[in-house]
């Protein structure tokens, strides 16, 4: 799990509603009144429509299998990937046959094996040319970061849709409360008025806490698998060459941040 999304949705809203909630005590309202269930069908309910609108609903849908993206971390750190790369560059070392049985085996330091490792490694073994080799996995890398920076600007669109949705709500509890005042309705008029400010609220919290900090989760992770693929890249077409395992480490490390880098095993 993602500790740091979690713990700053939880830290969040925990003091936000301390904030509402003494704020609604000192002037001795109840904190339910920042609830409104008309103004949550037309920010969140205006939002997902217009997006709708603007991308395909299926590209739309998707974004609701993303959540698990952003809150869940990979559970392997690029220093593993390096040590997988490595113990498949010693198996090809030896023969092909050690290849193809470390390929079919699960990977010693991680839980699975990355595609991109297994398909380029599956490509060495069939005979393909190590540039054949490069050009399939960089067209597989480019296409994979165009997808889902597709999916980074769908979720901005949401955060840009929100706070206007939440100005079309102040605008209809407007109209709602000057209708209200010529009938003299003065419940309806307060009524009319908290679904203008509240949506107004709604608005600028699922933009500004949501949709937005989700879209940049999304731009993070994408520019990470970015050096993902370049490393793993890199290290297939070593494994294609035979390069020894102690040069594919050295030259894998560059790729990593100092604390992953990982060194051979005595």
């Amino acid at each position: 799990m993602n500790l740091g999304t979690i713990i700053g949705l939880l830290l969040g809203l925990a003091l936000m509603g301390f904030a509402s909630f003494m704020g609604a005590a000192n002037v001795g309202v109840p904190v339910t009144a920042l609830f409104d269930y008309i103004s949550i069908l037309i920010v969140f309910g205006g939002s997902l429509a217009a997006t709708a609108i603007a991308f395909k609903m299926s590209q739309v849908l998707h974004l609701f299998r993303l959540l698990k993206m952003i809150f869940q971390d990979d559970n392997f750190t690029m220093g593993n990937v390096v040590d997988d790369i490595c113990k498949l560059s010693e198996s090809y070392r030896k023969s092909r046959k050690d290849l193809e049985s470390t390929l079919s085996s699960k990977p010693e330091s991680m839980p699975f094996r990355m595609h991109a490792i297994s398909d380029g490694c599956e490509l060495i073994l069939g005979g393909t040319k190590p540039d054949d080799i490069q050009s399939f996995l960089d067209n597989n890398s480019e296409y994979r970061e165009l997808r889902e920076r597709e999916d980074v600007n769908i979720m901005k669109t949401l955060g840009t849709y929100a706070p206007a949705f939440g100005m079309i709500g102040t605008l209809i509890g407007l109209i709602f409360m000057l209708a209200g005042m010529g009938s003299g309705g003065a419940d309806k008029i307060g009524s009319a008025m908290g679904v203008a400010l509240i949506t107004t609220l709604y608005g600028a919290f699922a933009a500004n806490f949501l949709f937005l900090p989700f879209a940049d989760k999304l731009k993070g992770k994408n520019e990470v698998k970015k050096v993902q693929d370049a490393m793993t890249t890199t290290g297939v077409l070593m494994i294609a060459h035979k390069k020894h395992p102690l040069e594919i480490r050295d030259a894998l490390n560059a790729y990593l941040p100092p604390g992953q880098r990982t060194r051979e095993e005595e």
